[in-house]
């Protein structure tokens, strides 16, 4: 349940240390994160930024394995959902990136009556707050009251990184909080693609030396 592979975090923020980076490579080797790392390393693209290197990583899967994702997708809107310890967590990090409301989305949308997917799982990392199971129970009432109340689906893959892709290949995206949610938004962009955009992070509740 709890892992370190925080995917947006790795893009953006390019903080891990060399211990952190090669556990990646050993629990994570097949993921965008590590052919991400591998990249880098190998500098195979000295003039590329993050942005290109990962939109890449990406393009090259979808175009590999597009039956992992619903037929209907590149008609239809994903929803980014940011659960797990964002969602009842107590740490400034989580607090910051507190979801969505259900208005919110309703309001996005606009009554669009195209076909509507929701991505996100629980998420927790070694820095997340000890009430996991308070953070669970948060999480699938609110997944399980989004889905009802825009009459969505969710697509449980149960993997990051395709959930990704399903995002990436939607006809439109409304973007969760998170870094995660910022690169899809990001990779859209360099693609062309449409997004409904929101805040990453609430400032509200960054420690004062973070703004």
């Amino acid at each position: 349940m709890i892992s370190s592979y925080r995917l947006g975090d790795l893009i953006f923020l390019d903080n891990l240390n060399s211990s952190e980076i090669e556990k990646l490579l050993r629990e994570h080797p097949d993921s965008f994160g590590s052919k991400y790392i591998l990249e880098k390393r190998n500098n195979n693209c000295s003039n590329c930024s993050n942005i290109d290197i990962i939109t890449r990583i990406v393009m090259e899967y979808i175009n590999k394995n597009i039956e992992l994702l619903p037929k209907d997708i590149s008609e239809s809107i994903v929803i980014h959902l940011r659960l797990g310890d964002a969602i009842g967590g107590n740490e400034w990090h989580e607090l910051s990136k507190r979801p969505l409301s259900i208005d919110y989305f309703k309001q996005s949308l606009n009554q669009n009556n195209r076909k509507k997917y929701v991505i996100g799982k629980c998420h927790f990392g070694t820095h997340s707050s000890p009430n996991i199971e308070e953070s669970i129970t948060l999480s699938n009432k609110y997944l399980k009251d989004v889905i009802n109340e825009l009459e969505a689906e969710h697509f449980n893959s149960g993997n990051a990184d395709l959930d990704l892709c399903c995002a990436v290949k939607s006809k439109l995206f409304i973007q969760g909080k998170g870094y995660y949610s910022q690169l899809i938004v990001d990779i859209r962009n360099k693609l062309n693609l449409e997004s409904i955009t929101t805040e990453t992070h609430d400032k509200r509740h960054f420690p004062k030396h973070f703004l």
